[in-house]
This record gives structure tokens, C-alpha cells and sequence, in this order.
């Protein structure tokens, strides 16, 4: 997959990766719309619609007092790889489980890591041996705002109508961003929504885990942005891997 990241100002730390406690906060949320005849215009999908809350001292909901952290945890075994991970990067924990930072988490599903190790030539092991890319990998997956699956289809719907362009969203991988599309797959019955990295896309699940400061977006496919696939050369599809494209699954 060729070139979906866009340059974006971010705050860095010496060794050009997010600051650890501010892995999510230090970048906004920006959704742009491509335009098909050129030029484009701003489109704002991170208001909260009024049956959830984003204020800083409460939760999401009143009845979902787990924090992102424990949702994660508690996800009926769904996220134990991405669990790991934070647990080998001790230092980033805090900030899912701060109930000030209001984060939506693109979660990979523990089917969609096993798919991108055995696709691009590593494993789990060598993930979590490796903090410096699992730094990298977790911030290309967290947004810093409230963005259920239904405001994403809420703004991709009526560009997928118009045919307008795609959602452009900045990450805090400098120069990186994802694209948002909705998309009918093959042999499906209806819309879902895809959302692609540099070097690899996923589709976005329906089935949303909310949690006092945020929730969970389950994706079938780890998103891998292009500064791993620079600082980390061996990370490439492996000669028998499938296209990661998309992954598998729903």
C-alpha cells in the first residue's frame, strides 16, 4: 500500500517518539475531507453527541466506571497481546488509566496480531522485547478524543454518497496519518468502515467497549506506520505473507 500519511506538527521527544505520558494528548484530532476536484474543506467529527460525556472529571457514562486499561483486560480475552504490550512499557499505563485523557483505542483483536506477525516476518515475542516499536505501534492507534464507530459513519456517510474524498486523520507518528473510508466489502451485505496506515489497513469493528475515559474500536489488522517500516527494515511482509491490506476476519 502506497503513501496515505500527511505531514502533521507534533510534540516530539529527543529520540523523535511521543512523549510517554503524552502518547495521546500531544496531538488534536483533524479530520480533513480530499476533495475530488482539489482543494478541501475541514470537517469536524469529534463533537460528542449529547448521550455521552467528555468533560474531564467524569466518566463517559455514569455506568461503565472501568477504565480503559481494565476494559481492555476484562474484553473476554479479545485484547491480551495489546495488554502485553502495555504491560512492556510500564511507563504508558497511566495514561489509559487517567480518567482525565478521553481516548479512543484502535484495537488490533488478539486474531489480527497473530495475522501481522506471521504476515510481516516477526513475532510476539519480538514485539515485546521491543518497547521502542511498541511505543510506535500504540501511538499509531490511539486518538485523543471520544470517536465511536457511529460518528466515523455519521461523517464517512454522506461523502460515500457524494463520492467528495476520504476522512484524513492525523496520529501522533510524525508525518503519518490514517485514512477513513466506508467501503462494502466483497460478499458482505453491508457498509463497514476501513481505516488505512502506511503500510497496512484494517476494518473497524462495530462492536465498541466503552470505558470511563474513552472507549475501544476493535480493528481486525495491526495499522503499521511508515517510520517502522524505516527504523525497523526486517519488519516487512514475509515472502509467503498474505496482503495485509485488509487483514481477516470481519
Amino acid at each position: 500500500m502506497k503513501g496515505h500519511a500527511r505531514t502533521t506538527t507534533t510534540t516530539r521527544s529527543k529520540n523523535g517518539l511521543i512523549r510517554d505520558r503524552v502518547v495521546a494528548g500531544a496531538f488534536a484530532l483533524a479530520l480533513l475531507v480530499a476533495g475530488c476536484a482539489g482543494g478541501a474543506r475541514a470537517q469536524d467529527v469529534s463533537e460528542a453527541p449529547e448521550d455521552y460525556r467528555i468533560d474531564k472529571d467524569e466518566c463517559v457514562f455514569d455506568d461503565k466506571p472501568e477504565m480503559l486499561l481494565e476494559a481492555a483486560q476484562n474484553a473476554s480475552g479479545n485484547f491480551s497481546t495489546l495488554v502485553e504490550a502495555l504491560d512492556a512499557v510500564p511507563e504508558l499505563k497511566p495514561i489509559f488509566e487517567d480518567k482525565k485523557e478521553k481516548l479512543t483505542v484502535m484495537a488490533p483483536t488478539d486474531e489480527a496480531f497473530e495475522t501481522f506477525f506471521e504476515d510481516f516476518n516477526t513475532s510476539r515475542e519480538a514485539l515485546l522485547r521491543d518497547p521502542d516499536l511498541i511505543k510506535l505501534l500504540l501511538s499509531y492507534h490511539v486518538v485523543p478524543s471520544v470517536v465511536p464507530y457511529s460518528d466515523m459513519e455519521s461523517a464517512l456517510k454522506p461523502l460515500f454518497m457524494t463520492r467528495v474524498g476520504s476522512l484524513f486523520m492525523t496520529t501522533s507518528v510524525p508525518g503519518a496519518a490514517l485514512t477513513l473510508t466506508r467501503v462494502k466489502p466483497e460478499g458482505r451485505d453491508e457498509h463497514v468502515i476501513r481505516i488505512a496506515g502506511y503500510a497496512s489497513a484494517a476494518y473497524v469493528s462495530r462492536d465498541t467497549v466503552w470505558a470511563c475515559n474513552g472507549l475501544i474500536n476493535p480493528i481486525n489488522y495491526v495499522l503499521v506506520p511508515r517510520r517502522a517500516t524505516v527504523t525497523r527494515p526486517d519488519l516487512r511482509v514475509a515472502d509467503n505473507g498474505t496482503e495485509p491490506e485488509d487483514g481477516e476476519g470481519r
